[in-house]
């Protein structure tokens, strides 16, 4: 089954030098780990949350705002794809993840099935882009006309070549929070911060610049009625 791994930063929790230290020793040996034992698909830390952009389309009109979509002092530092048989081998991953003995791991296992392309090329992810949602937007058949235009939206990202991979996430309610203390695995039920908005899914693009990623953003049916964020990887 594939899980996204999020990797959520409290910078104003167990922020001390001993524990930059110990993520920085500890982060490549867990990759090099989780990519051996065929359980990471991939994975890539993400820009600063200032540089992120969210997108909003109203009466017609795109609006864009600094910042991720959630107005928290906890942000999502990065990502992982993992493939692992079940929500228990998940939380040992992450359990073993260098982050989670400071701050917090978010599980979610996609809804269906997660198309892997042949061949990943790292150099193609360079940007997330994140449908966030709060509830439903109007009415049943909205609801199923959003899903034929999200549909049709993936279909001419795709055509465009700059769609690397993504899908639905399953409901915030089967999100696993996991936290590492004194040796002790910590879970919680949801995701990392509480807030009425959830990520509903992601695409990784990899488009020529960030205002192209900004545009197909616009572009989201659900931008319409949520929004949607922009983020761009960092090229290690």
């Amino acid at each position: 089954m594939k899980y996204l791994q999020l990797i959520c930063i409290d910078p104003q929790a167990a922020g001390t030098p001993e524990a930059a230290q110990a993520m920085a020793e500890h982060v490549e040996p867990w990759v090099r780990d989780k990519d051996a034992r065929g359980v990471r698909i991939l994975g890539k830390p993400l820009d600063d949350p200032a540089n992120a952009r969210t997108v909003r389309v109203r009466d017609g009109r795109t609006l864009i705002s600094d910042g991720p979509f959630a107005d928290t002092k906890e942000f999502i530092a990065g990502l992982d794809i993992l493939d692992c048989e079940s929500l228990d081998e998940a939380i040992e991953v992450a359990a073993e993840h260098p982050v989670s003995w400071f701050h917090a791991i978010e599980l979610r296992p996609f809804a269906g099935e997660l198309e892997i392309p042949a061949h990943l090329d790292d150099e193609r992810l360079r940007q997330l882009l994140i449908p966030c949602i709060d509830g439903i937007p109007e009415s049943d058949e909205v609801e199923q006309q959003l899903r034929l235009d999200i549909d049709a939206y993936r279909e001419l990202v795709d055509a465009r070549g700059v769609r690397v991979m993504g899908g639905p996430l399953a409901a915030a309610s089967t999100a696993t929070t996991v936290r590492v203390r004194d040796g002790k695995t910590l879970l919680s039920d949801g995701p990392f911060v509480e807030t009425k908005e959830f990520m509903a899914g992601i695409d990784i693009l990899s488009c020529e610049s960030f205002d192209e990623a900004l545009e197909l953003a616009g572009a989201h049916p659900l931008a319409r009625f949520h929004r949607v964020e922009v983020r761009r990887f960092v090229d290690l």
